[in-house]
């Protein structure tokens, strides 16, 4: 059998020659498809865009003119803006509670022995008592 060249060569890691990339074209040329945006994403993509103003340096996101508007509603006396604004709140305070709350009981009992532990240790480093001449023994 002739060996006509280490190019016609087929083996591992060696496809042929007529099924190798040509150079310049991709393996993959559409790539990996695009994620399809979520309602949530689009939502706070357009609530970050700034709103155009009259005066570009009071230009303000969406979002802000969102809120103060609803402020400014519940302030005038609109009693379904205030309802609004006082679940809002509610519900921010809740988050903020939930936050301190996220140990478990477990973890709360593995940090308050540890830290008991640790107050012990350093109570009876400064209950030790020293030499007369104000030297530590170490």
């Amino acid at each position: 059998m002739a060996d006509s060249g280490k190019d016609d060569a087929v083996g591992y890691k060696r496809p042929p020659s007529h099924t190798r990339f040509r150079p310049g074209h991709s393996g993959n040329s559409s790539g990996r498809p695009k994620r399809k945006p979520t309602f949530r994403a689009e939502l706070l993509a357009e609530l970050a865009a700034t709103m155009p103003g009259k005066d570009p340096q009071r230009a303000r996101s969406k979002l802000q003119a969102l809120v103060k508007t609803l402020v400014d509603t519940a302030i005038a006396g609109d009693a379904r803006a205030q309802s609004l604004l006082v679940g809002a709140l509610a519900r921010m305070g809740d988050a903020e509670e939930n936050e301190a709350a996220s140990l478990t009981a477990d973890d709360q009992e593995i940090l308050d022995a540890f830290m008991g532990s640790e107050i012990k240790d350093g109570a009876s480093n400064t209950d030790a008592p020293s030499s007369p001449d104000g030297d530590h023994a170490d």
